[in-house]
């Protein structure tokens, strides 16, 4: 029987990607989503639920015969992120990743890859200085503090945890050549949500990148 995996962030610009690449190599598909009618295309693997990752009880429920999780969620909306106007921190990040590590202990699973950022935790050093101006000035010192303590989260888990920060994110159908490394600001800064998501779903069964960061762009 093939590996169930659990996405959140399945309606997003990289989860769809995520959620296809991962069908397509013949995993079993879990998604936990707010609005079912944002899923695009159906398939027999795939098995949509309606809940919130901020929700434990609806994060246990999806997580059921799961063998692995993968979260692409956002801390922010994209306009609130590069707002000057101030929000309450929703913690987005920090409330998921900690339902989802409670859930995965609970139940016995081990593997789970998440999103974050350049710029996030020691990696800060390695944002250009314009991003590092915008994490000072705008809403991006919110996305950041949660990229933050989602990452210390899955560090401190014990679990065999991958966290991909990539650099700008654009949506190019055509993909590039891959550009994996840990400690230097990429050149060019750039990659495609769609290149990101073919990483992730490559690295579910790999453990290449096990309690590893990698930064991730595209030349």
């Amino acid at each position: 029987m093939s590996k169930r995996i659990l996405i959140l962030g399945a309606t997003g610009r990289t989860g769809r990607h995520a959620v296809a690449f991962a069908l397509a190599k013949g995993y079993q598909v879990t998604v936990l989503v707010r609005d079912p009618a944002k899923m695009i295309g159906k398939s027999p693997n795939l098995t949509v639920l309606k809940g919130l990752p901020t929700d434990i009880a609806d994060v246990r429920m999806a997580m059921k015969d799961c063998d692995a999780v993968i979260s692409l969620l956002s801390a922010l909306p994209e306009k609130q992120s590069f707002s000057f106007r101030k929000v309450i921190p929703p913690h987005t990040l920090e409330k998921s990743i900690a339902n989802a590590l409670q859930a995965m202990q609970e139940q016995g699973i081990q593997r789970i890859i998440s999103l974050s950022s350049i710029g996030a935790g020691d990696s800060y050093r390695y944002a250009p200085w314009y991003m590092r101006l915008m994490i000072k000035i705008t809403n991006f010192k919110i996305v950041f503090a949660d990229h933050g303590a989602q990452e210390r989260l899955l560090q401190e888990s014990g679990l065999n945890w991958t966290i991909v920060r990539p650099v700008a994110l654009n949506e190019n159908e055509t993909m590039g050549t891959l550009v994996v490394n840990t400690a230097k600001t990429p050149s060019p800064f750039r990659m495609s949500r769609k290149q990101l998501a073919h990483f992730i779903i490559d690295n579910i069964d790999s453990e290449t990148y096990h309690r590893k960061t990698p930064i991730l762009s595209e030349i």
